[in-house]
Parts: C-alpha cells; sequence; structure tokens
C-alpha cells in the first residue's frame, strides 16, 4: 500500500518543452522579442489548471479563450507550464495577484501554444510506503484518474452521450450525478436538480465554486431546453475533454484486451472517424453501442474526432529514488505528453 498527495508539494510537475525542461526553483526573466502571443511561465500550486487559466483571464480583463497552454497539470501538486497570451505587453501581468499563482512572461511569439506543444513532464513525487518500487522499464500505458475523474469520474459518460448524441443527457449527468466522495452540500445539490430539473431555482443553492456548473445552469435558466447552448458555455478544452474521455475509456479496454491476449503491439487507436481498426477493435467499440461515424458529432461538430494511435506501453529509463526514510521515498522520473505518473506508481506498487 502506498498514498500520494497527501500535500500540493508532495507532486511536482515540471513541464518538459521543446527547448528545455522547466524548474520550479529557476528565475525567469523576459526576453525582448516580436510577436502576437506573449509565452509565459505558469507557476501554480494547488490549482485545476482550467480555473486557474479563467482567474487569469479574469484579472486581465480578457477572454479565456486568448491563453493557450500545451498540456493540464495535476490540481493537488505544485506544477509549472508554459502558457501564451494573445494581445498583451508583459507589463500588464503586473496587475495578476492571484494566491498561489506566480507568471513571468519570457518572450513574444507568433505562434500561440495548444494542447500537445509539449515533450511530456517531469515528476518528482513523495510517496508515502514502506515498500520498495519494482523495478519495471516497461509499463502498459493506461490513462489514469486524471482524465476520467477521481472523486467524480464522470468525464467519460458525458462524451459517450454527446458522441450518441444525447446532448440533454450528457449535461444532466455533468450537473446532477452525485458520487460519494464530494461533499454533503454538493450531491444534495446535484440530487435535487436532477429530481426537480429546476434549473433557474438552482442558480440559489447550487455551490459558488462549482463554477462551470453553475455558468451552465445560468444559460438553462434563460433557455431551458437550450443544452447545446450550455455545454458550449464550457471552455473547449473541457469540452473536448468529455470526448477524449471516452476515447480513452476505449484505449484502456484495448490495452487490457492486448496484455491478456499477449499481443505483440506497440501501438493502439484512440478510437475517431477515421480510425481503422481490426475485428477485436471494432467489437469492443460496438459493444458500447457506438459506431465509428458518431465520432463526427453533428450536433457539436467542434468536437469531433478523427482519432490518432498512442503507445500501448511506456519505457521508463529514468526512475531513481532521491530520497529514503522509514515512511516514504521521493522519486523522480520522466514520462512523455499523454501518459501518467500515477499509473507508472501502481505499477511500481501494487500487489
Amino acid at each position: 500500500m502506498y498514498k500520494i498527495k497527501q500535500e500540493a508539494e508532495d507532486f511536482i510537475v515540471e513541464e518538459i518543452t521543446e527547448q528545455e525542461t522547466l524548474s520550479i526553483d529557476k528565475t525567469y526573466f523576459f526576453k525582448e522579442s516580436k510577436g502576437k502571443h506573449l509565452i509565459c511561465v505558469l507557476k501554480k500550486d494547488n490549482w485545476d489548471t482550467q480555473l486557474a487559466l479563467r482567474e487569469i483571464a479574469k484579472r486581465l480583463h480578457i477572454s479565456k479563450n486568448r491563453i493557450g497552454f500545451a498540456g493540464t497539470k495535476d490540481k493537488k501538486a505544485i506544477s509549472i507550464q508554459l502558457i501564451s497570451i494573445t494581445s498583451i505587453k508583459p507589463e500588464d501581468l503586473e496587475r495578476v495577484k492571484i494566491k498561489d499563482i506566480e507568471i513571468y512572461p519570457l518572450y513574444l511569439s507568433d505562434k500561440r501554444l495548444s494542447l500537445g506543444h509539449l515533450k511530456g513532464n517531469q515528476f518528482t513525487i513523495k510517496i508515502y510506503t514502506n515498500e520498495e518500487p519494482k523495478k519495471l522499464k516497461i509499463i502498459p500505458n493506461y490513462f489514469g484518474e486524471q482524465r476520467f475523474g477521481k472523486i467524480r469520474p464522470i468525464t467519460h459518460l458525458v462524451g459517450k452521450e454527446i458522441i450518441k448524441e444525447n446532448v440533454k443527457q450528457a449535461v444532466l449527468i455533468y450537473l446532477a450525478k452525485s458520487f460519494e466522495g464530494e461533499s454533503e452540500e454538493t450531491k444534495q445539490a446535484r440530487e435535487r436538480l436532477g429530481n426537480e430539473l429546476d434549473f433557474k431555482e438552482a442558480l440559489n443553492y447550487f455551490p459558488n465554486y462549482l463554477k462551470f456548473e453553475r455558468m451552465m445552469l445560468t444559460h438553462l435558466a434563460e433557455y431551458p431546453e437550450d443544452y447545446i447552448g450550455a455545454l458550449r458555455i464550457l471552455p473547449k478544452t473541457l469540452k473536448m475533454m468529455f470526448v477524449h474521455a471516452f476515447q480513452s475509456f476505449l484505449f484502456n479496454k484495448m490495452l487490457d484486451y492486448t496484455i491478456e491476449k499477449n499481443l505483440n503491439i506497440n501501438e493502439l487507436p484512440l478510437i475517431g472517424y477515421d480510425s481503422d481498426l481490426t475485428d477485436w477493435q471494432m467489437e469492443i467499440l460496438e459493444n458500447e453501442n457506438i459506431k465509428l461515424e458518431n465520432l463526427r458529432i453533428k450536433t457539436l461538430p467542434e468536437l469531433s474526432s478523427a482519432g490518432l494511435m498512442r503507445l500501448a506501453f511506456i519505457k521508463l529509463n529514468d526512475f531513481e529514488i532521491k530520497e529514503k526514510e522509514n515512511d516514504f521515498i521521493i522519486v523522480k522520473f520522466s514520462l512523455p505528453k499523454g501518459t501518467y505518473a500515477t499509473t507508472v506508481l501502481e505499477y511500481l506498487f501494487k500487489e
């Protein structure tokens, strides 16, 4: 048995860019340059990526759509990454004073950052255990709890309903499906909404910290049947995460099959409408009552996915134990983009 993330400082994530690995201990300065997009270093402590970017946009009095980033980081962590902000000056950042968030302008660029514009992440993790990690070099590349949600694993469920074009059901799952790990206040709010479906009244009792839910409720209070509009209120990266989560759910199922059958496969598909599937892969898709053409989403075409390939297994070449005590160890390793440190730890420490 082991535990992680007892405190945010137990889990450090440093983004690996094309130029360097960012460091939480390094000081960064602005270099004179030209371009429309201000590239910045963002350091945050125990902040959800989407909410942090939303708060930064609010302080700058700009749309969040003007902020680009290459990858979502763990919430309960200290993380450092690059972001881009369109059409602002370095001195504009002086008015951004947010607890546990630091932003340092680096340079101006003609290119905006977007998802995938990174090589990977370096992790330094404090693990509370008295066990030794297994010495593994190859680990199955499962999607972890970050993709599906830990306390509330509904992301892939919402994505499935979007793909099936059951938009109302997708919205109601996101707003009203509760889980045991949530606070009593949140559970009661979701359950009441599920029973009453009174969106206007829900604004009186939904907790203020459920910011995305309240955004959707505000729209539905005015337009009660516009479930597509309610989804479109959300940041595009979050909407895409729903679809990606269902693709990830299917990927995990295919990886299960690959391991069970001992197949010699290097890559598996993140299934999209252009995917070329084998018979057994198609069967996994059909077992979820989904067809390839469903990934071309007519009601929300901006969420359609052509699909791509992903490594089935990852190599762990640089794993090292930095510190070791009776009740904890500190480990350091790096992973390519789109892979999960929590999945690595599960394989190193599970029975």
